[in-house]
C-alpha cells in the first residue's frame, strides 16, 4: 500500500498547501525544489511506527507550517522571510495575485490523483520550455520590429534570440529576476509567453505545411566585390509566381521590338490579378545587381484599391523605409519609389509570325522536291 493511501492524505495536502503558501516569496522554481515530495515525506513519516509522535495529527507531529517552512529556508541556506510591514495597501499586487492564483490552481490539480504523474512529466520538460519561452519572446519581438521569419537571417535577429534565450533559461534556474523589483517583468513575459506560444507554433505549422525551402544561386558582382557565388535561402509560398523552383519577386516586361514596357497590368485566363508578392511589402527581396535588400510597394488603381499586379513592382532599398502609426513601412517625404534594374535594357526583337507547329523550336525547314 503505498504511503499516501492513509486516512491522513487530506491533512497532509492541506498542510504541504500551507507550507508552500510561507515560501510563497520564494521563486516557483525554489518552491518546487524545497517542496518536491513533500506530501509523500509527510505522509510517510506519519505511517512510521517508529515516530515518537506516531499516531498523532500532522499538525501535532511537524508544527505549525511556518515554521516548517522556515527549517527548509535554513537547510537551503536561503534567509528567513521578511517580516511583514503592516502597510494596507489600496491596490493589489499583480505579481503576487498571479502567484496566487497560479498556487491556487496547483492545490487543486494536486488534489487529483492522476495529476502527480503528469506533473512529473512536466517539471522533467522544463529545459525544452525555458527554450521554447526564450524563441517566443524573441518572436514577440520580430513581430514589433516588423521582421519575418521564424528564426533568425541575420547578425543582429541572431543576438536577439540568443540573448532571449539567455535570459528565459536564467530566469528557470532562478539565478535572475529574484529581485521583486524586476520579478514583475520576468511573470509578465512569461504570462505572455504562455499566451503567445500556441498562435505562434500553429502559424509555424501553417507557415512550414504550405512552403518548402528554395536554394537559389546567383551571381552578385557588387554583393561579392567583383564576382561570385551567393546562396539565397527563402520560403516558395503555395500563391505566385515560380520559375525553375525559385520564388519570382518581380516581373519584368519588353514588347515585340525587345524595348522595356512600365505599369503593364498582369491577369491570368480567369481574369485574376497575378501576382508575386503576398506580404503587403513587409518582406525583403534580394536581387543580382542590389547591395541591399529591397521592398516594394502597391499601386492604386482608379477605384482607390491596392494593386500588386503591375509590372515591374517599384519599391526602394528596405533602410530607406520608416514606420508609420500603425506600424506598416512607408517611404519617407522626399522619397519615392523607383524601379529596380532591369535584367537588360533590350530583349532580342521578335521579327517572325508565330510558329504554327506544336514544340516547334524555329522555322520549319522548306520542303524540297524529289525528282
Amino acid at each position: 500500500m503505498s504511503v499516501l493511501d492513509t486516512t491522513d492524505v487530506l491533512d497532509v495536502a492541506g498542510y504541504a498547501a500551507a507550507v508552500r503558501r510561507s515560501l510563497a516569496d520564494l521563486g516557483p522554481e525554489q518552491v518546487d525544489d524545497l517542496t518536491d515530495d513533500l506530501e509523500a515525506d509527510l505522509a510517510e513519516a506519519l505511517d512510521d511506527e517508529r515516530h515518537v509522535a506516531h499516531g498523532r495529527g500532522v499538525l501535532e507531529q511537524f508544527g505549525p507550517p511556518v515554521e516548517y517552512a522556515a527549517e527548509l529556508r535554513a537547510a537551503a541556506g536561503l534567509a528567513p522571510a521578511a517580516a511583514p510591514t503592516g502597510r494596507v495597501r489600496l491596490f493589489g499586487d499583480p505579481v503576487e495575485d498571479t502567484r496566487r492564483l497560479g498556487r491556487w490552481a496547483l492545490g487543486r490539480l494536486r488534489a487529483q490523483a492522476w495529476w502527480a504523474p503528469v506533473e512529473a512529466f512536466l517539471i522533467a520538460l522544463r529545459p525544452a520550455w525555458w527554450l521554447l519561452r526564450g524563441w517566443v519572446v524573441y518572436q514577440l519581438v520580430a513581430l514589433v520590429l516588423g521582421v519575418s521569419g521564424w528564426l533568425p537571417r541575420n547578425l543582429a535577429a541572431f543576438l536577439v534570440l540568443v540573448g532571449a534565450v539567455v535570459l528565459s533559461v536564467q530566469y528557470g534556474r532562478g539565478e535572475w529576476f529574484r529581485s521583486r523589483r524586476v520579478t514583475w517583468l520576468a511573470v509578465t513575459a512569461n504570462v505572455v509567453a504562455v499566451l503567445a506560444v500556441l498562435p505562434l507554433l500553429a502559424g509555424a505549422h501553417d507557415r512550414v505545411a504550405a512552403s518548402e525551402s528554395v536554394y537559389a544561386d546567383y551571381t552578385a558582382g557588387r554583393l561579392s566585390g567583383g564576382g561570385g557565388t551567393q546562396t539565397i535561402i527563402q520560403d516558395k509560398a503555395v500563391d505566385g509566381v515560380v520559375v525553375d523552383g525559385m520564388q519570382v519577386s518581380n516581373l519584368f516586361v519588353y514588347d515585340a521590338e525587345g524595348n522595356p514596357l512600365s505599369d503593364v497590368q498582369v491577369y491570368d485566363d480567369r481574369g485574376r490579378p497575378v501576382r508575386t508578392t503576398f506580404d503587403n511589402g513587409f518582406d525583403q527581396y534580394w536581387f543580382p545587381e542590389a547591395t541591399e535588400p529591397w521592398s516594394f510597394v502597391s499601386r492604386v488603381d482608379s477605384d482607390g484599391r491596392a494593386r500588386w499586379n503591375v509590372y515591374p513592382l517599384q519599391g526602394a532599398p528596405t533602410s530607406e523605409f520608416t514606420y508609420d502609426d500603425d506600424g506598416l513601412q512607408v517611404l519617407p517625404a522626399g522619397s519615392s519609389a523607383t524601379t529596380p534594374p532591369w535584367p537588360f535594357a533590350k530583349a532580342p526583337a521578335l521579327d517572325a509570325a508565330p510558329e504554327a507547329t506544336i514544340g516547334a523550336e524555329g522555322p520549319a525547314p522548306t520542303p524540297t522536291s524529289t525528282p
